[in-house]
């Protein structure tokens, strides 16, 4: 190109004439655009080229089709108008403006099952990707997904957080590309630390400090396989909370015991928001909003409903503000025009197929806090797990953990305690202290063989209520019932223990039992105690008004129904 511009400028040197210049002048210009556009080509393929391996780079990272858009009809299902007063804090939250006292930037929303936490996660995903006027942004999202391989391995998670940001981020993704070069030479599948720390972290904390707010939502870590991880993987991500002040993390799961201790720790206090899914406003009212938006605009149910105004009130009051109750319900009747009656009767019984979406999570969850073989190698657990559950379900007294402790054999309260939490997704301890079911529909499943289909888990009605009649009537001992008068300051590890279930249950259970060889025992006792205590009446030997022996203890035994 040099000579040829020689050349040019030797015509303007010797010529002169003015043809002759602008034709030197317009050979030069053009050979010099011609040179322009032969680097401006170069560049522009050295470009591509560069784009195309970071491409492959970034389709080299191992990753999960975790995204909100891949999941499920059943987790991502929201209704419009529902959730207003949950989703106005969370909005707040993304702005810095909640908690008001002291705004964090990890919201942790937790909930028992089938109240739409994956629904409320995924309709976030949807608003903060779409959205337009909000500062911050959806850059990744990953939702576990229990017995879904890929979807419930904790080792992908941070691979494919990172994989996401480099597409929906473009300031990131050449620094996630720098990043993933180095750590796949290591290899693909690397342990999860080697994925946050070598790939995630390093990415973004080289981010500038001007990066735009970035929202990461992950949802039901409690479906994650490796439990044993899943405190490291809250930890870590906490961290890089704290180091990236242009990130936030919203995350959604079961209130289990593995997750809460991480939330409760002090070392999260200063950047994790705990918001409970059980203390939002109006849940029952959203319910009921849907199944009323739904059902009668389905063939068939809008007749039915018109001729049955009840029926409708009476399924709202069974779902007891569970969405996915309500959900599932919704998708048996579809499936079942013909005869409404019939199939709308089923699902306010109670059973049927209708359930059975539900009765496997319950299932699960039973299986993932008690597995299977832990409970066949340790029969003494089984017996503690299988007391609580028959008490919960067969009891109609209130049942707080040291009553529940009091009438067990071989079961302390810490014992409940730690059951209680392993299944913290179906049962709670409410405002008054009471050991209850969620949902009602969790003890009907318990006691339905075909429903219950592991016998590990199973409660046997006959069975348990023989159990229940053995432990009152032996509370019900005149030794136990010396015990039970004295003043509750002088029985302070029994405070909370509610005695009256042995005057008031033991018939119903007693009327209800298999027959055994221990009911027989204990009933064998009982007789010969009110035997005693008649004995010792009638010659005259004990005081009733002692507080020993009464003879109003008797008496009261025999009124069932007060």
């Amino acid at each position: 190109m040099k000579e040829d511009m020689a050349k040019a400028m030797s015509l303007f040197m010797v010529r002169r004439p003015c043809r002759l210049l602008m034709r030197a002048l317009t050979y030069a210009c053009l050979l010099q655009l011609r040179g322009t556009m032969s680097i401006q080509k170069v560049l522009t393929e050295r470009l591509t080229d560069a784009r195309e391996e970071g491409q492959k780079v970034i389709d080299s990272i191992p990753r999960a089709d975790a995204g909100y858009r891949s999941v499920d009809e059943l987790k991502s299902g929201f209704m419009q108008g529902t959730r207003k007063e949950l989703f106005t804090e969370l909005e707040q939250w993304s702005t810095g403006q909640f908690p008001e006292d002291k705004p964090k930037r990890v919201c942790y929303l937790t909930g028992g099952a089938g109240l739409g936490k994956s629904s409320i996660s995924h309709q976030l995903c949807v608003r903060y990707d779409a959205a337009e006027d909000s500062s911050l942004r959806l850059g990744a999202s990953f939702f576990f997904v229990r017995g879904r391989g890929d979807l419930e391995d904790a080792h992908l998670v941070f691979s494919t957080l990172a994989r996401q940001l480099a597409v929906s981020q473009p300031t990131l993704r050449p620094l996630i590309v720098s990043a993933a070069r180095e750590y796949l030479k290591h290899g693909d599948r690397q342990q999860m630390r080697h994925s946050f720390e070598g790939l995630l972290r390093k990415a973004l904390t080289a981010a500038p400090a001007d990066q735009a707010p970035t929202l990461i939502v992950i949802d039901g870590i409690d479906e994650c396989k490796d439990r044993k991880l899943v405190p490291e993987l809250l930890r870590s991500l906490f961290g890089l909370v704290r180091e990236l002040p242009w990130l936030c993390v919203f995350a959604a799961s079961r209130p289990e015991p593995h997750i809460l201790s991480v939330l409760a720790h002090p070392s999260s206090a200063d950047v994790v928001h705990h918001m409970r899914l059980e203390d939002a406003a109006n849940s029952e009212d959203d319910v009921g909003r849907y199944l009323e938006e739904t059902l009668p605009k389905m063939p068939s149910y809008g007749d039915y409903l018109e001729k049955h105004p009840d029926a409708l009130g009476r399924l709202i009051e069974r779902a007891a503000g569970v969405f996915i109750f309500a959900r599932i319900t919704v998708n048996f009747l579809d499936e079942h025009h013909n005869h409404p009656e019939e199939w709308f009767s089923l699902v306010l019984s109670g059973g049927g197929p209708a359930t059975s979406p539900l009765d496997a999570l319950y299932l699960q969850i039973l299986r993932s806090a008690f597995p299977p073989e832990d409970l066949r190698a340790s029969p003494r657990e089984r017996e503690r797990l299988i007391f609580l559950l028959r008490f919960i379900t067969l009891e109609s007294q209130w049942t707080s953990p040291e009553t529940v402790a009091f009438y067990g054999r071989d079961l302390s309260v810490d014992d409940v305690f730690y059951i209680v939490d392993h299944l913290r997704s179906v049962l709670i301890i409410n405002e008054r202290g009471r050991v209850v079911p969620l949902h009602a529909s969790f003890g009907e499943f318990l006691v339905d063989e075909d429903r219950c289909s592991d016998s590990l888990y199973h409660v046997d009605e006959s069975e348990g209520h023989a159990h229940l009649a053995c432990a009152c009537l032996a509370a019900m001992s005149l030794e136990n019932y010396t015990y039970r008068r004295q003043e509750p300051d002088q029985r302070p590890q029994h405070a909370h223990v509610n005695f009256d279930i042995m005057s008031r249950s033991w018939w119903e259970h007693v009327s209800q039992a298999k027959c055994t060889a221990e009911l027989e025992e204990h009933l064998s006792q009982f007789v010969q105690d009110i035997r005693l205590a008649f004995h010792m009446w009638n010659i005259r030997e004990f005081d009733p008004g002692l507080p020993s022996y009464s003879i109003q203890y008797i008496w009261d035994c025999f009124q069932v129904g007060d």
